[in-house]
């Protein structure tokens, strides 16, 4: 069989998610639960920043684009935000209603949301082109996620 299956960002980090929480849970058990997230969160942002730059579009990513790309997120899935913010420089968008919150109770592991789901956005972020501040995720029981992009590096044309 050629070529690609079209699957939704939600199903892919549901089939991502749900074959990674048996490795950390081991990892957890062997080397503690702080050493095992260490490894994990190096091993998921490096993986990530190399996807990133590889992306077709091979370029920092405008924000226009972002704000799409963003939305894509919620296919399929009860994902609800508001933008806040959007000029040519940033993007501030707050999500009040998370599926992956569910995603990750359904699977029993809400505690390793944050780390196996909501903390990719900053390597990937990084690797179009721009820095994600968020100080706030409905995985951690915040109410809302704070996504405040801006751009770092110029897209190309």
């Amino acid at each position: 069989m050629t070529g690609e299956i079209n699957i939704t960002p939600y199903q892919r980090i549901k089939l991502t998610v749900e074959s990674q929480i048996p490795l950390v849970r081991a990892m957890e058990r062997e080397l503690g639960r702080e050493a095992a997230h260490v490894l994990v969160r190096d091993a998921l942002d490096e993986n990530n920043l190399h996807l990133s730059k590889e992306r077709p579009l091979d370029r920092p990513m405008a924000i226009s684009a972002l704000e799409a790309e963003f939305a894509s997120f919620g296919i399929g899935v009860d994902f609800e935000f508001e933008v806040l913010k959007r000029d040519n420089e940033e993007l501030h968008i707050d999500v009040t209603k998370c599926g992956y919150v569910q995603l990750a109770e359904k699977l029993n592991a809400r505690d390793l949301g944050p780390l196996l789901i909501c903390n990719c956005d900053f390597a990937l972020a990084q690797g179009i082109g721009l820095e994600l501040k968020r100080e706030k995720t409905c995985m951690k029981g915040d109410g809302r996620c704070d996504f405040r992009f801006r751009r770092v590096r110029e897209p190309l044309e």
